[in-house]
């Protein structure tokens, strides 16, 4: 099999290490995971379609996903991908082993109990999006320039009405009080342009969700006011849905 599948499926939820704990079904056919950070302000699913014919009937726990990627970096671009499947529980997979397909190298990763690994609750009530905008490669180019330019101040972008023109802008590094910040305006879809209070979520976690799609362009942020923000991907096989949970930011 081509590495780049898993490879990929790890990055679209690992996103540089922003999440490590992970629990990976066969969901209909599909490899599957859904996880979320620790402090619990980005829920992610993640799926390969037809990826579960490498995964059969079994559920992999996946503690520490940087390591698993570090150790898949050691070996080519084709690959033969084995589970190592106790004898006991015909479901539960001990280790993962990959190796080159011309055997000069190989990996054997050790799984996790599920049970290890902290439960991702259910969205079980997703609110109407009041917002749409769209991420233009420019706009992309912008936001990434502005988060390293303000490094640990741009912890949060907000979403705010320009009292100027009157239009939505997003600004990184945005206090009440007076700080260095980055504004951007943003394109938006008609009718869905306005907040009524300034709204906040990570700077950090959309770059790296951005970063890890890259090859699918213009996508759409979409804002709920109650504090939800999403971003969805679909393209080669692969399909990604994010969830931030809005956050604060001081004065």
């Amino acid at each position: 099999m081509e590495k780049k599948y898993i490879d990929t499926f790890i990055k679209k939820y690992n996103l540089a290490g922003a999440i490590e704990g992970a629990h990976w079904i066969n969901d209909g056919g599909n490899l599957t995971t859904t996880a979320m950070t620790s402090d619990r302000k980005l829920f992610v699913q993640v799926i390969l379609e037809k990826g579960a014919s490498w995964f059969k009937d079994v559920e992999i726990g996946v503690q520490k996903t940087t390591k698993l990627k570090k150790m898949l970096d050691i070996l080519g671009d084709n690959i033969v991908l084995t589970l190592d499947i106790d004898e006991n529980d015909p479901t539960r997979v001990r280790q993962i082993i990959a190796e080159d397909a011309d055997g000069k190298a190989s990996i054997n990763y050790v799984t996790s109990a599920l049970s290890v690994l902290e439960p991702v609750p259910k969205m079980k009530t997703i609110p109407p999006f009041t917002v749409d905008i769209f991420l233009s490669d420019e706009f992309i180019d912008k936001f990434n320039t502005g988060f390293s330019a303000l490094g640990d101040e741009a912890t949060a972008f907000t979403l705010i009405m320009s009292k100027k023109k009157q239009k939505l802008d997003m600004v990184l590094g945005y206090k009440k009080n007076m700080g260095d910040k980055v504004t951007l305006e943003v394109a938006t879809a008609p009718g869905k342009d306005t907040v009524k209070n300034p709204i906040s979520f990570d700077a950090k976690l959309l770059k790296e969700i951005i970063s890890a799609n890259n090859e699918i362009k213009n996508p759409t942020l979409q804002i709920s006011e109650s504090g939800l923000a999403s971003i969805a991907y679909d393209n080669d096989g692969f399909k990604s849905l994010y969830y931030m949970i809005k956050i604060d930011v001081e004065d």
